[in-house]
């Protein structure tokens, strides 16, 4: 691979930041809030243990890969050519469902915050296109993307936590009790959900990084990171409302933002971060869509190894691009058509097929390389 289509380390890690944000910004705060209460702020610490293990796991296995492999072809070279390209098209089938869901849920946010009583196709309509946009052109491209924007979100979210303190109730967090300990416990479930995608979803375009050690000391120090980060949110929300209005709140996090007051005079801000918050959508939907058409074209075949062409040539199996952004927008306007849908889907079944691949799924494929004597 050429140097200049290369990525560091570094960069891998901070594009899994902002994918990072979008189920932690959506769904751990009220499902973590539903189980701890107002303990909420430890879920996270306590799942580091178990996502230490599972980020020395993930890096284990992305360390048996050869220069410029990703998760895909780890896929096919530990199951085989007949149960590799099985296990790629599911991967495949999540990576497009999960696309469609953020497209819909990032419209839903748009709606209930900025656009009330507005129909949500446009809104997933263009961001899919865009997002298109960026999937035909090099995957570097999405990551440099991240470089640019990280300093702009992080900054947002420390200027929104710096703020908030001045609304923090101490009686909304403490006191915390040995009662706590088990409510604590089921809602470090909703960390782990969210923390194991930031885990996993990077390895589908870590070719692109030069493949050099240290990658599980790397992955640790992010990690921690990511738990401190989590941890504020909850510090944050749940002092300003109390744990049984937080776990009701759909988006707590924005309504959070649309209660401050910045410098005593700036109010309402809640439709520009909104609005900041559609590029870890874009960033999300960009590698998934790109990521899943590679699968499709591993899986019939195709010579999909990245050498930093642009995808607006159609040969070689680039053409599936084009199936996998428009399956992607119609599943984003076929679910969720009402509040209630899209709140199991937010809730229940995407945590669930989400705990499904990186528990299950992606372990069986490291053991199968393990016993096969193929990693």
């Amino acid at each position: 691979m050429n140097k200049l289509t290369q990525i560091t380390r570094r960069q891998l890690f901070t594009l899994a930041t902002l994918m990072l944000l979008v189920p932690s910004l959506r769904i751990f705060i009220s499902a973590a809030t539903e189980q701890a209460g107002r303990a909420v702020w430890l879920t996270a610490p306590l799942a580091a243990l178990p996502m230490l293990l599972y980020m020395y796991f993930i890096s284990d296995l992305m360390d048996c890969r050869r220069e410029g492999e990703n998760l895909q072809e780890l896929m096919l070279r530990c199951l085989g050519q007949r149960a590799g390209r099985a296990a790629l098209a599911l991967t495949a089938a999540w990576l497009i469902l999960y696309s469609g869901f953020i497209l819909r849920s990032g419209a839903d946010r748009l709606i209930v915050t900025v656009y009330p009583d507005s129909s949500p196709w446009p809104f997933t309509l263009g961001l899919g296109l865009v997002c298109l946009a960026a999937a035909l052109g090099n995957p570097r491209s999405i990551v440099r993307s991240a470089m640019m924007i990280s300093p702009v979100l992080i900054g947002a979210l420390l200027l929104i936590f710096l703020f908030s303190l001045s609304d923090l109730e101490p009686d909304n967090l403490l006191p915390v009790t040995l009662d706590d300990a088990l409510p604590v416990a089921l809602g470090s479930l909703a960390a782990i959900d969210v923390l194991s995608f930031g885990v996993y979803a990077v390895c589908f375009i870590e070719g692109l990084c030069p493949k050099e050690p240290g990658r599980a000391r790397q992955g640790s120090l992010w990690l921690a990171a990511m738990v401190l980060l989590m941890s504020l949110l909850c510090l944050a929300v749940v002092g300003m409302f109390g744990a049984e209005l937080s776990s009701r709140l759909s988006r707590p996090f924005f309504i959070m933002v649309r209660n401050l007051v910045f410098f005593r005079t700036v109010e309402r801000v809640e439709a520009l971060v909104v609005m900041l918050w559609l590029f870890p959508d874009f960033l999300l939907v960009s590698v998934f869509l790109y990521a899943a058409q590679y699968s499709l074209r591993l899986c019939l075949g195709q010579d999909a190894a990245y050498r930093g062409e642009r995808l607006t040539d159609m040969s070689r199996g680039r053409w599936l691009i084009w199936p996998t952004v428009l399956t992607a927008i119609a599943i984003s306007l076929l679910i969720g058509r009402d509040a209630l849908s899209l709140e199991l889907w937010s809730l229940k079944l995407i945590p669930l097929i989400n705990l499904l691949y990186a528990f299950i799924f992606i372990p069986s494929i490291y053991i199968i390389g393990k016993i096969k004597k193929t990693l």
